[in-house]
């Protein structure tokens, strides 16, 4: 059932923007209250890149597994996680209401990532469009996440955005980003139901 909902976003597009808004220099300005909660994303690789969570699995921000890499994570402590495990909201999360709201009780990993000069996320799929996807995945740019910046590719395409405005994104395609100056988004994951993706489709921003 999950892909036949996927596949009716699919419908209106790889990418496309919501009505789901924040000013994007208040997030900054809020964003300063954790400036000392920080950490690795996924530690495992040297990259420049950190992460705050926004939700995770006891409502903490140690990162701990929620920035890490989850799927080694699970095979190290032989333990089973999904997106939608990490549901508990840290003190972060008012920052991100109004992106976390319409989608109240379904969201899962949830966090702010902030890459420095050289930051990147190679080029790859989170998952496979099939009966076992279980999120949709939300991406909102806030700082400087725009080329010549940061380019954000979607099967070789550089995407644009308006800063502070929530988008979704088909990560079933291969992407990747790279920053060639500091930049700062939000990536959420959001469980396919019926409701949600009712949600997704009617904050739809036409153009």
């Amino acid at each position: 059932m999950s892909d036949n909902l996927y596949s009716d976003v699919l419908q209106y597009g790889q990418k496309f923007p919501t009505t789901l808004f924040k000013d994007p220099q208040k997030i900054l300005q809020e964003l300063e209250t954790f400036s000392q909660e920080w950490k690795p994303y996924n530690p495992r690789k040297k990259v420049a890149r950190e992460g705050l969570s926004v939700t995770s699995l006891d409502g903490g921000l140690s990162g701990i597994p929620d920035l890490d890499s989850v799927r080694e994570y699970c095979i190290e402590n032989q333990i089973r996680l999904t997106e939608m495990s990490f549901n508990k909201e840290t003190p972060v999360a008012d920052i991100a209401r109004p992106y976390l709201e319409p989608f109240e009780g379904h969201v899962g990993r949830t966090h702010f990532i902030r890459m420095d000069k050289g930051g990147h996320f190679p080029p790859h799929r989170d998952w496979q469009n099939g009966p076992d996807l279980e999120v949709f995945r939300i991406f909102v740019p806030i700082s400087r996440c725009n080329p010549p910046e940061t380019f954000f590719m979607l099967e070789r395409e550089p995407l644009v955005f308006e800063h502070g405005r929530a988008y979704f994104i088909n990560t079933c395609m291969e992407h990747t980003v790279f920053s060639c100056y500091p930049s700062l988004f939000l990536v959420m994951n959001i469980e396919i139901n019926e409701q949600t993706t009712q949600t997704l489709l009617k904050s739809m921003q036409w153009r």
